[in-house]
């Protein structure tokens, strides 16, 4: 296994981010949405001539609005204007026109990033924007531990503790949840994260999933939540005005490419919102964390803690306080 310095251990230096970094996290959200957006072309063609019975015309030629040919002309186009027949040949023969790029931005955006965060994790951390922000929360809950173990942490403490969670089975875990006043999910995720980061590039991909949890159950979800419960209410706002528009006719009906647009958006944000709930810390997590917190008598959770603690204080102190001859 791979070994990881005391200088990746570092809260602080972690805690920012080199414009390499970021432009790399940036160029991979681009490439892959751009090419995501030219792999559904070819797919929603598809759709529209496998399943609806149409014709596609977006070779630039002018097209009728409408089947009617006394209709006016519109130019066609391959990015931005489709002319779709559907049900050629029947009685409910139709004409639409789809704005590729207005309804296909949404998926391609999203997939884009969804591959982008997955990649960023797997690059190196002079590379990986989001490799490092894992690396930041693991070493944020280990310097955390050291301090409600000795009361201080250091770089020796780290990499004990660090040691100690890697190695630990289930009955450890459940050792270490009585005395370290954690709840034992938070304590799996941390010791799948540790042996994530330890392990070789081939665990690395297999794992993914054990590496991003712990940044996104310790620091995405917590923060973001309420941004994105937010956007998902702008984006149910949008799509009940466009939903509205179009039934008062301000949106043609053979022109349902802002309307799908609303939808893709929508329905993006709602997964959005799916996947922080799923990742984020429960009530019972929160409950046992308070609980253990907590005194006997009832008292204040900021207090010192209970002796045992108290007792691990003065250990420390004695042994850094020099005996006199």
């Amino acid at each position: 296994m791979n070994t990881i310095d005391s200088k990746e251990q570092n809260y602080f230096e972690l805690n920012e981010h080199n414009s390499l970094q970021v432009t790399v996290f940036i160029m991979l959200i681009l490439v892959i949405s751009i090419a995501i957006f030219f792999v559904l072309l070819p797919a929603a063609e598809y759709m529209f001539e496998g399943y609806l019975l149409g014709i596609v015309t977006y070779d630039g030629s002018n097209v009728h609005y409408l089947i009617d040919t006394g209709s006016a002309q519109k130019p066609t186009n391959m990015y931005f204007s489709w002319a779709v027949d559907i049900y050629k040949g029947t009685p409910q023969e139709a004409r639409y026109w789809f704005n590729p790029f207005l309804s296909l931005s949404i998926p391609s955006l999203i997939i884009g990033l969804f591959f982008a965060f997955l990649l960023s994790a797997l690059l190196p951390k002079n590379l990986g924007y989001i490799r490092q922000k894992i690396e930041r929360e693991t070493a944020g809950l280990l310097d955390e531990i050291c301090l409600r173990i000795y009361g201080f942490h250091s770089e020796d403490e780290r990499n004990l503790l660090r040691k100690q969670i890697a190695n630990a089975d289930l009955r450890d875990l459940h050792d270490f949840e009585r005395d370290w006043r954690m709840s034992l999910e938070d304590l799996r995720v941390l010791n799948g994260a540790i042996k994530w980061l330890n392990g070789n590039y081939f665990h690395k991909i297999i794992n993914i999933n054990s590496g991003v949890k712990v940044y996104l159950r310790f620091y995405f979800t917590e923060r973001y939540s309420n941004n994105i419960i937010g956007a998902v209410y702008m984006g149910a706002a949008s799509l009940i005005i466009i939903i509205g528009l179009r039934g008062l006719k301000f949106i043609p009906a053979n022109e349902p490419s802002l309307v799908l647009f609303a939808l893709g958006l929508e329905f993006t944000l709602l997964m959005i919102y799916a996947f922080t709930l799923m990742y984020s810390r429960t009530e019972s997590d929160d409950q046992h964390l308070v609980s253990s917190q907590s005194n006997g008598n009832g008292s204040d959770i900021s207090d010192i803690g209970n002796s045992r603690e108290v007792e691990k204080l003065l250990k420390a102190f004695v042994k850094s306080t020099p005996k006199n001859d």
